[in-house]
């Protein structure tokens, strides 16, 4: 078992409800691995003695399923569980415990604390007075509905003629709620004891509950759902009645027979405490998605299967696999929804309607990006400045603040900062939020930016800057604004009429360290910049230097920057990048490459060694000890300017989970089966069957000998290298499609 961020289905949601039943609440239980996820799960390991990686392995698991395992036992004993005791707390354990609280006076949280577990591990009494409950009759029966009469509950027109009929039950459940006792609507030793020393009912019976409601009739309320399968939402019973408790109310009325109004009236009250009141499926969610199960999704896909969608080949089963995601993408492509594979209620009004759009062929079209103008020059001039500038946590420390790849100053280290708040602002201000830069970014003040030094920071937020600028969002915000950067600098440079493509890469670098440089340039040749020649050029930076206050200045004091960026730009070809093929290739290119680098580059001495720790996690990021092949594609993919980001061509996905490429892969219908694809170079190749879990990038293939050759990372030991592999290995899945 390996479950992390990034994952989903069943197992995770299971996961989700063994955390939440032990009290480590994950907050949702909706199958999807994310940073609440995490959270709880750190949480959980540490309280075990378990290292806190939040990453869920065999085990964190089997741990999960030690502290389950006797939850379960008890909960089957008591009648509240009819599964394996397998220590996986599915769907049946968690709702048996959410019932069981619900009928013992409990709060129906789903979470087994002290006072759950002290009544669930409970022997049950011994009954000193005949069990009585629904169509018992006799003197018992009497008996216990003349003490019902006195306490002020009605047993209905007949009275007490010793007929435990529906009124009676009624009877009995509104005592028992009211009394504290498990909500059963049967009499046993409990209730018969009870009912000698309970208060008289003063409270009204039947109130009138609407969204906005709070108090004990809520909970009764709540808890008489959840009993009957009604999702009351993760809170459970906890006495407000919000939009979950409304959706469980209306699906409650509309399983019933009544007005689908969500208010609680009389008539809802007496069909919710009546014998005959028709249970739930245990969820109200109008949302359907990978991981779902039940008759609604069985009702979609047998929707889709009539207007032609490919659910796979177990058809409508019941059971929202990938390729029922698959399905509803084609659909959401054909009928103008967004393609995200989730049956929304959008999704799913359109798909019920009569103007649904049966599958043409249409969205089985494989979607490859188009080609920008720029072409690699863009990629090439990024490449030429980043190998000069800084890393996504460089701080510089003189002068006035200067941060990140390429060294944005001033206010464009206050834009940038800003990127990265609004594309996280939670992470950005559990980092920042107690910093004096935190505090000026949250509160929108870019002025002091101007001349805000490193000396003027304490160290410990220089710390706690660094951190921020290595975190995903920090990644992205810094790739987008490096781009687009490097693009405005070559359209500036085509305004100043240069059109040789080397001296618009060098003209990209000067431009970047030093824009007063280039008009010192500028003024010189008189602003002819169409003539200049790239070794002229060279030449003119060279020049450039100037002293001031002792100090010297310019493009030419940096002498050996000058000349490694004068080699790299006259080695240039322009006729690269013009296909789609053509950037693949540079993404092989770096690949091959990276086997003969230093993986652990750019890392302080205590990390260099570790297994499955380089630089390629550091890149995107990803902690110290998860498997890095995904990565690795992504980290190639991204120099060659095909990461699916912002300012990329998204021709790759970002992800550190082998899962994640292959529905990227499938959902842009470029998925290629090893039974019927011959893969080519740049194409990515994808292990995701019988356990293996595995990509990297096919570099060749070999028809006579059905293999093909590739180069991947996080290899037998640790490594970045070539490899052959087997068109029939078992563990292989297919290709991931690179190029038309």
């Amino acid at each position: 078992m390996l479950l992390k961020k990034g994952d989903s289905g069943n197992n995770v949601r299971y996961l989700q409800q063994g955390l939440r039943i032990l009290c480590f609440n994950p907050k949702r239980l909706d199958g999807v691995f994310d940073d609440n996820t995490v959270t709880a799960v750190k949480k959980y390991q540490s309280a075990r003695g378990l290292t806190p990686d939040g990453i869920v392995g065999d085990g964190t698991w089997g741990k999960i399923k030690t502290d389950i395992t006797p939850i379960q036992t008890a909960l089957k004993k008591k009648g509240y569980y009819t599964g394996t005791v397998d220590g996986v707390a599915g769907d049946g354990t968690y709702k048996g415990l959410v019932k069981f609280q619900s009928a013992n006076g409990l709060t129906a949280d789903g979470m087994a604390g002290s006072s759950t577990l002290s009544k669930l591990y409970a022997s049950d009494p011994t009954p000193e007075k005949p069990l009585l409950q629904l169509g018992s009759t006799g003197d018992a029966v009497i008996e216990l509905q003349k003490k019902l009469i006195l306490l002020g509950y009605s047993c209905g027109e007949n009275g007490a003629d010793g007929i435990f009929g529906d009124d009676t039950y009624r009877a009995v459940r509104q005592f028992q709620q009211n009394n504290g006792l498990s909500v059963d609507g049967k009499v046993g030793s409990n209730t018969w004891a009870k009912l000698d020393t309970a208060p008289h009912n003063d409270q009204t019976e039947t109130p009138l509950l609407v969204l906005g409601s709070k108090g004990t009739a809520v909970i009764k309320l709540q808890k008489r759902l959840l009993e009957l399968d009604y999702d009351c939402g993760v809170t459970g019973a906890d006495g407000s009645f919000g939009h979950a408790t409304e959706n469980a109310v209306i699906k409650f009325q509309k399983n019933n027979g009544l007005t689908p109004d969500g208010k609680v009236g009389t008539k809802t009250w007496n069909k919710l405490n009546s014998s005959n009141a028709v249970k739930g499926s245990g969820t109200n969610s109008d949302v359907l998605r990978e991981g779902s199960s039940g008759e609604a999704v069985k009702r979609l896909q047998e929707r889709l299967i009539a207007l032609n969608y490919n659910c796979g080949s177990y058809g409508a089963d019941g059971k929202f696999g990938r390729n029922t995601t698959l399905a509803v993408i084609k659909f959401q492509k054909i009928n103008g929804l967004t393609p995200d594979g989730i049956a929304g209620p959008k999704t799913l009004n359109c798909l019920y309607s009569d103007s649904a759009k049966r599958n043409d062929g249409s969205a089985d079209n494989p979607v490859f990006p188009p080609i920008p103008v720029t072409g690699s020059l863009l990629e090439y001039t990024v490449e030429v400045i980043s190998a000069e500038e800084g890393k996504y946590d460089s701080v510089n420390p003189t002068d006035v603040l200067s941060i990140g790849l390429l060294q944005w100053r001033a206010s464009r280290a206050y834009n940038l900062l800003v990127d990265i708040r609004n594309r996280n602002t939670k992470s950005f201000d559990s980092i920042m939020s107690e910093t004096v830069i935190g505090k000026y970014i949250i509160n929108g003040n870019g002025e002091p930016f101007e001349t805000l030094t490193p000396a003027s920071i304490s160290s410990a937020e220089l710390g706690l800057l660094k951190n921020l600028l290595d975190t995903e969002e920090s990644h992205e915000a810094q790739e987008s604004l490096k781009r687009n950067d490097v693009n405005g600098y070559i359209e500036h440079g085509k305004g100043l009429g240069i059109s040789d493509d080397k001296v618009l890469i060098y003209f990209c670098d000067c431009y970047n360290q030093s824009p007063k440089g280039i008009s010192r340039i500028g003024d010189l040749i008189n602003g002819q910049w169409n003539t200049l020649t790239l070794e002229e050029f060279h030449n003119y930076a060279l020049k450039d230097t100037y002293v001031k206050n002792g100090t010297s200045y310019g493009l030419g004091k940096y002498s050996e920057r000058r000349n490694l960026v004068y080699e790299k730009a006259r080695a240039y070809n322009s006729s690269n990048g013009n296909t789609l093929g053509e950037y693949v290739e540079n993404m092989v290119t770096y690949a091959l490459y990276e086997a003969t680098q230093d993986r652990f580059e750019g890392l302080p001495e205590s990390d260099r060694g570790k297994e499955n720790y380089n630089k390629y996690n550091k890149w995107f990021p990803s902690a110290q000890g998860n498997a890095w092949c995904a990565c690795f594609v992504s980290w190639c993919a991204n120099k060659a300017g095909l990461l699916n980001v912002s300012g990329q061509l998204g021709l790759v996905p970002k992800s550190v989970a082998v899962s994640q490429y292959l529905s990227f892969y499938q959902a842009e219908n470029r998925f290629g089966d090893k039974s019927v694809y011959t893969p080519k170079r740049g194409d990515v190749f994808i292990n995701k069957s019988n356990g293996a879990s595995h990509v990297g990038i096919v570099t060749g293939y070999d028809s006579s000998a059905k293999t093909f050759t590739t180069i991947e990372g996080n290899t037998s030991d640790d490594t970045v290298k070539s490899l052959t592999r087997s068109m029939t290995a078992s563990g292989l899945t297919g290709f991931g499609i690179n190029t038309p």
